[in-house]
C-alpha cells in the first residue's frame, strides 16, 4: 500500500515526504522499481525526501511546525501537490505525547487543498487500548483489500514477508479461488513467495494439488513457501511425493524441496 502510494504521487508530480524508523532509503528505492518508478532520481531532484521519524527530543509542536514547511515548500517549488508518510514505530515505547502529535497533523491536514497524510501504525507494537485512541485521531484507514472473501475462504496478500494469508477452508466450492490466488502471486517480483496457513481450518486434495501447480509453473529462480502446514498434510505430500516438488518450500525453517 505504502509503494502505491508514493509512487502514484511522484507520478502525478507531487512531492513526497518519508519519515523513516525502521526502514533504510535504499529499500524505499527498492520497493518503487517494480512499480517503474525510479527512486534514486526523484530523491536526487528533491521530489522524494526520507527523513528521520524522530529522535530523543521529541516535540510534537516542532514536528507538526515541520510539517506546515514541508507544504509551504512544495508549493513553493512548483509540484503539484504533498504526499506524507511515516512510521510510527519511532514514538515507542513513550506514545504519552504521540496524542498531542497527531491532533496537529490532523489539523495541518485536514482541509488542505493538495495535501495527503498516511501514518503506518504496525498495531501489533502498541498497546490495544492506546491504539484505538491514535487510530480514532485519524480521518480513515487504510485496509489491505483481499483477493478472495466469502464465508468459507479470505485469501489476503502480506508484504512481510509478501506473500498470501489464506484462512479458513479450501475445498471443492473455493478451490477455484485459492489456484486464481496462486496464480496472481506469479506476477510478483520477489523470489520467494509466502503461503501462510496458520488460520487454515481445513483443505482438501484438490486445495494441496493447486499449491503445487502454482509452484511447478514458477521459474528456476522463484519458490512458493508453505508455512504452518499441519502435520498430516505434510505427510500426504510425502506420500505423493509432492514434497519434493521443484519449486515448493515446506516448513517455517524453509528448507528448500529439491
Amino acid at each position: 500500500m505504502v509503494s502505491a502510494y508514493i509512487a502514484d504521487g511522484l507520478v502525478r508530480g507531487e512531492r513526497v515526504l518519508y519519515y523513516s524508523d525502521r526502514t533504510a532509503p535504499g529499500a524505499i528505492d527498492a520497493w518503487l522499481d517494480p512499480r517503474g518508478v525510479d527512486g534514486a532520481l526523484a530523491i536526487a531532484r528533491g521530489q522524494l525526501e526520507v527523513r528521520p521519524a524522530a529522535d530523543d527530543r521529541f516535540d510534537p509542536g516542532v514536528l507538526v511546525d515541520g510539517i506546515r514547511d514541508a507544504i509551504r515548500d512544495a508549493r513553493a517549488a512548483g509540484f503539484q501537490g504533498l504526499r506524507l508518510t511515516g512510521e510510527m514505530s519511532w514514538a515507542l515505547p513513550d506514545t504519552v505525547r504521540l496524542h498531542e502529535y497527531e491532533s496537529g497533523v490532523a489539523s495541518t491536514v485536514t482541509g488542505s487543498d493538495g495535501v495527503a497524510a498516511v501514518c503506518q501504525y504496525d498495531e501489533r507494537l502498541f498497546d490495544k487500548a492506546d491504539f484505538s485512541g491514535l487510530v480514532a485521531r485519524h480521518f480513515g484507514v487504510m485496509t489491505i483489500d483481499p483477493l478472495h472473501d466469502d464465508r468459507r475462504l479470505r485469501i489476503v496478500p502480506t508484504f512481510a514477508p509478501r506473500g498470501l494469508r489464506v484462512i479458513g477452508t479450501v475445498d471443492d466450492s473455493t478451490a477455484g479461488p485459492f489456484a486464481e490466488a496462486l496464480a496472481h502471486t506469479a506476477g510478483w517480483p520477489e523470489p520467494i513467495v509466502v503461503i501462510d496457513l496458520a488460520e487454515l481450518r481445513f483443505i482438501d486434495v484438490a486445495g494441496i494439488r493447486a499449491l503445487v501447480r502454482a509452484a511447478e509453473a514458477l521459474p528456476p529462480d522463484r519458490a512458493l513457501e508453505v508455512r504452518h502446514l499441519a502435520p498430516t498434510l505434510r505427510n500426504v505430500l510425502r506420500i505423493v511425493g509432492w514434497d519434493t516438488t521443484p519449486g515448493l518450500t515446506i516448513g517455517d525453517a524453509g528448507v528448500r524441496a529439491s
